[in-house]
């Protein structure tokens, strides 16, 4: 899938389940990211997001720094993306921000799009 393909797929769930655009995004890419095969040590991060996405508020600031944490303990500064694994959690990134306008949708789109379809 590709950026456009992630916002449209939002855009119905948007629409089905009267969500407000940013979690309809991030529900999406959350059911993605369950389909990855994530490093272990940020497995907790996914389940997490998945959580507070469906309602259950969660510590989504904490999260992601632990992400940023395993980024760069086990890849030098820029290099995380060059390895399945790196792109993998740098996709969980996008899903461990609590909010976003329409330029932060399309951006976040297709950054995960890029990192999630040459991770998987």
């Amino acid at each position: 899938m590709n950026g456009q393909d992630y916002l449209h797929a939002a855009g119905r769930l948007e629409r089905n389940e009267g969500l407000d655009p940013w979690t309809a995004l991030m529900r999406v890419l959350v059911d993605r990211l369950q389909g990855m095969d994530l490093p272990a040590p940020i497995q907790p991060a996914l389940v997490h997001a998945a959580s507070h996405w469906s309602g259950q508020p969660g510590d989504l600031v904490g999260e992601n720094v632990k992400v940023w944490q395993y980024i760069e303990a086990t890849h030098p500064a820029g290099a995380d993306v060059a390895t399945p694994e790196g792109r993998a959690a740098r996709a969980l990134l996008c899903v461990l921000m609590p909010a976003g306008d329409e330029e932060a949708r399309s951006m976040t789109a297709e950054w995960f799009a890029a990192m999630a379809g040459n991770a998987s």
